[in-house]
Formats: structure tokens, C-alpha cells, sequence
């Protein structure tokens, strides 16, 4: 809706696609998806004071060392993440390891993928 919006009224937006904002990361999965909160305050400045976004799609990730997405178009908008959820690294490997069809190692989605509702 948001590029059709653009396209047809001129009117801009950027669309962030938040992995996960948490104090810290809390198991293996968000070792990709992590965004910490200074990131992420960084983040929602540009996008709101960036001029000329048109229709931006960006992922709110910090600067992680494994990550899943292609964050290119964040650097329009000039956010450059400073944390990472490498320091968080032996911390979360120490865990247990998840089962392999858990939902939060199979899907990008995590866990909100078996959060249901089904069969209604």
C-alpha cells in the first residue's frame, strides 16, 4: 500500500521491517535479527527526518555479523548501526540448542509462526 501510495500520490514512506528489539538477544535465531535500542532510536530518526525517501523498505538490525537480510537501502536514509549481538555470542551458544522443526530455527518468522490461529 505504501508504494502504491507513493507511486500515485507523492506521498513517502519508509516501511521498517524490525527484527528483534530486545535489551539483549535471547537465543540463537535472534543472533541475526537482533536491533538494540540505541539502533533502533537511530534508526527511527533517519526515517523520519531523512528527506526524500519516497517508498523505503529497510530492516531494523543492528550491525550483526550473521545476518539474514540485505539492508542496503538503510544506508539512504544514512543509519549506520553501531552495536552488535556479537558480544552476546558465548552467552547464547551456551544454550541449549533448539529442536530442528522448531518453528524459531525452520522459519524467519521465529515463533510467531506457530502462534496460531489455526483451524478456525
Amino acid at each position: 500500500m505504501a508504494s502504491f501510495y507513493f507511486d500515485r500520490y507523492g506521498i513517502e514512506t519508509v516501511s521498517i521491517r524490525i527484527g528483534s528489539s530486545f535489551p539483549q538477544p535471547q537465543n540463537r535465531r535472534m543472533m541475526h535479527t537482533w536491533l538494540s535500542f540505541d539502533d533502533l532510536t537511530q534508526l527511527l530518526e533517519r526515517a523520519l527526518y531523512t528527506p526524500n525517501v519516497g517508498h523505503t523498505v529497510v530492516y531494523g538490525m543492528s550491525a550483526n555479523l550473521d545476518t539474514w537480510w540485505d539492508n542496503r537501502y538503510a544506508a539512504h536514509l544514512g543509519f549506520a548501526p553501531k552495536d552488535s549481538s556479537e558480544v552476546f555470542r558465548a552467552q547464547v551458544e551456551a544454550q541449549p540448542p533448539v529442536a530442528a522443526d522448531d518453528p524459531a530455527k525452520v522459519y524467519q518468522g521465529g515463533a510467531f509462526c506457530a502462534a496460531g490461529p489455526f483451524g478456525d
